[in-house]
């Protein structure tokens, strides 16, 4: 994220982090180990802040930090091993684990997902003013803000959804002696035959050129004479060196330049004091530059020849990679050249099978079709002639019903006529005999039934 971009980003005006000089001093230590631009390959580094809350005023001191893990991964998001560590360092040291810190060689000063769910873990209900520290080692001498930024979510109950906002900090000089007392120990550690920087709690290590140690502790001076300098793992302690120092000069100077005004000042008014501070400052400043004289001869020397071991057992590593790789795809071609002939032959075998079975079947088919074939045409035979058969009978039934009427019709003509006659020499002889009026009366309507009923006959 450039300049433009970062002033685009909100600043947050509650929860100011001061950060104590030993705790800064080691955040770079870490980083430089993993980040400078003198290593082949940067990766980034991570650790845990540990510090106090003042929430009345709402300011936050990280007083010391606790290096954790190094790796690409961490940009994924923190691993198994990476929550256990913290939850161990949270109970062993109870509400000061307040933010943490990583390192974006090379790809600027941002606030990624993947940060912010990390960032989680510390910005919650109990600590809502957790921060992330991002820090990109390539930005040290180009970036206005020296590469370093701070981070938390405006609001954590959205989760990774939330904004980010930058967060106010400050940053605690060193003092100028002191500082150069810290350069001059950890030049005289690096030449040490097995130099310690820092060591982190993580289990988790990917392989490199060295391992992190604890920073080291003022002791006795180390010479180069009384160690040698053919550790295998120098180089990588120089480098960060080199890096943290270049990093460091423009705030150096500024800070060593107002302590000289200081002891001018001083030495104006006539104290010896700030003689001697004088005289001691520039004494070990010579020291400082002898001694970085030294390791950029030594680099020189052994940085080319670590380089040309490390590309060498690359090279052979790649090559045995390579020949193995080789070696399993013609194993798997075999192994599937054997798995498709079998299989062929157990989808010839099963096709065959199955070809002989339906073949079977369709013959069966095939012969009952014919038998239903031949019934059909027999009951086709036998319905034509049962039709045939029918029209003749149909024919002879409507032959002998008009036989029938034509022969029964005289009869029934015959019958009603004589019967009308009767009717009328009966009606012909009641008449002189009105006293059986009733009984005759009831002879007319049996007459007149049976007509009736014949009339009906004859229909």
């Amino acid at each position: 994220m450039s300049e433009a971009e970062k002033e685009n980003v909100e600043l947050s005006d509650i929860g100011k982090i001061i950060i104590k000089k030993e705790a800064f001093k080691n955040i770079l230590t870490h980083i430089l180990e993993f980040g400078n631009i003198y290593l082949d390959y940067a990766t980034q580094a991570m650790g845990f802040c540990i510090g106090k809350i003042n929430r009345d005023q709402e300011i936050i001191e990280v007083v010391n930090t606790i290096p954790i893990s190094h790796g690409d991964n961490i940009e994924i998001g923190f691993s198994e091993k990476d929550r256990a560590a913290l939850l161990n360092i949270q109970n062993l040291h109870p509400g000061q684990v307040i933010g943490w810190y990583h390192s974006h060689p090379g790809f600027n000063v941002f606030f990624s997902k993947a940060d912010k769910a990390n960032n989680l873990y510390f910005q919650n209900n109990k600590n809502p003013l957790g921060f992330g520290i991002v820090l990109d080692p390539s930005k040290i001498k180009k970036d206005k803000s020296f590469g370093f930024e701070i981070y938390r979510l405006k609001d954590f109950k959205l989760g990774v959804n939330s904004n980010s906002v930058r967060v106010q900090h400050e940053i605690e000089l060193p003092n100028s002696l002191e500082y150069f007392t810290w350069i001059k120990n950890f030049i005289e550690e690096s030449q040490m035959k097995s130099p310690v920087l820092i060591r982190e709690r993580s289990e988790i290590r990917e392989q490199s050129r060295f391992e992190l140690q604890e920073i080291p502790t003022l002791g006795e001076e180390i010479t180069e004479k009384e160690y040698g300098l053919d550790n295998k793992q120098v180089e990588s302690v120089f480098t960060g060196l080199k890096e943290g120092t270049l990093m460091f000069s423009n705030s150096i100077i500024d800070t060593f330049r107002a302590e000289l005004t200081a002891w001018e000042r001083e030495f104006n008014q006539g104290t010896v004091q700030s003689t001697k501070k004088i005289q001691e400052a520039l004494k070990q400043m010579g020291s400082v530059s002898d001694g970085l004289e030294k390791v950029e001869n030594y680099i020189d020397k052994v940085f080319k020849k670590r380089i040309n071991e490390f590309n060498n057992e690359v090279y052979s590593l790649v090559s045995q990679r390579v020949k193995k790789q080789k070696d399993m795809r013609n194993d798997i071609n075999q192994i599937r050249d054997s798995l498709i002939n079998d299989t062929n032959n157990r989808v010839n075998d099963a096709i065959t099978h199955i070809y002989e079975e339906l073949k079977t079947g369709l013959n069966m088919v095939i012969n009952k079709v014919n038998e239903i074939r031949e019934t059909n045409l027999t009951l086709d035979e036998s319905i034509t002639k049962l039709n045939n058969l029918i029209s003749v009978i149909s024919k002879q039934i409507e032959e002998e019903t008009k036989k029938i009427k034509t022969s029964i019709k005289p009869i029934i003509d015959s019958y009603e006529l004589n019967q009308l006659r009767d009717y009328d020499k009966i009606i012909g002889e009641i008449d002189p005999l009105q006293s059986n009026h009733s009984e005759i009366r009831e002879l007319i309507d049996k007459f007149q039934k049976v007509i009736s009923d014949l009339r009906n006959i004859k229909k």
